[in-house]
């Protein structure tokens, strides 16, 4: 991550004029929900980004149309002079509802996967692992026993012991992973309404 860092507006500007047309603030929407994968760096009051990390990401993530010819040509008069806000409003609101359904319509396509179904998958997995970890531990005390001659129940006592803490950490953290995806997609559909 040596690129160029520029600004939030900065990268917005660049991407719209590279074919990917998308305002700041939706721009700083993205970033912040992809804040695992793109990093800020806070430069006085305004954050910076990784120009060609942001660019790449977009690439594999955002799915680009060619921009109607509508949207390269300058804004009408009427916004020039100040424009309505009713009407600005109202092509907000299509805007967002073409996303919704966009959304929607990826949903149905199996290309997006709600939260909570990562949530259930997980937690399922996690009782797997718990399970194979304890016929393992079974298997794994028997021979350990026999191969060096120690005592087979105190074998048991401290790999279940190792295994409880391990499955803890790992608990813990999916957990905090859960809550902090969840909270993410609470935040977004609170101020989608």
């Amino acid at each position: 991550m040596d690129g160029e860092w520029i600004s939030i507006t900065e990268a917005a500007a660049r991407l719209t004029a590279a074919g990917d047309v998308v305002d700041r603030s939706t721009l700083s929407r993205y970033l912040k929900h992809h804040s695992d994968a793109l990093p800020l760096r806070p430069d006085g009051k305004s954050n910076l980004v990784e120009y060609a990390s942001l660019r790449a990401h977009r690439g594999e993530n955002i799915r680009l149309r060619p921009a109607s010819p509508a949207s390269r040509t300058p804004a009408p008069l009427a916004a020039v002079r100040g424009g309505s806000t009713q009407s600005e409003a109202s092509a907000r609101k299509l805007a967002a509802d073409a996303e919704m359904r966009e959304m929607d319509l990826a949903l149905r396509r199996g290309q997006l996967v709600p939260s909570s179904e990562v949530d259930r998958a997980g937690r399922e997995a996690v009782a797997l692992m718990q399970a194979a970890f304890e016929q393992a531990l079974e298997r794994e005390a028997s021979s350990a026993a026999l191969k060096y001659g120690w005592d087979e129940r105190t074998l048991r006592i401290v790999l279940k012991d190792y295994q409880r803490r391990g499955l803890d950490i790992f608990n813990r953290d999916v957990l905090k992973s859960i809550e902090a995806m969840t909270r993410a997609e609470e935040g977004q559909g609170e101020t989608a309404d």
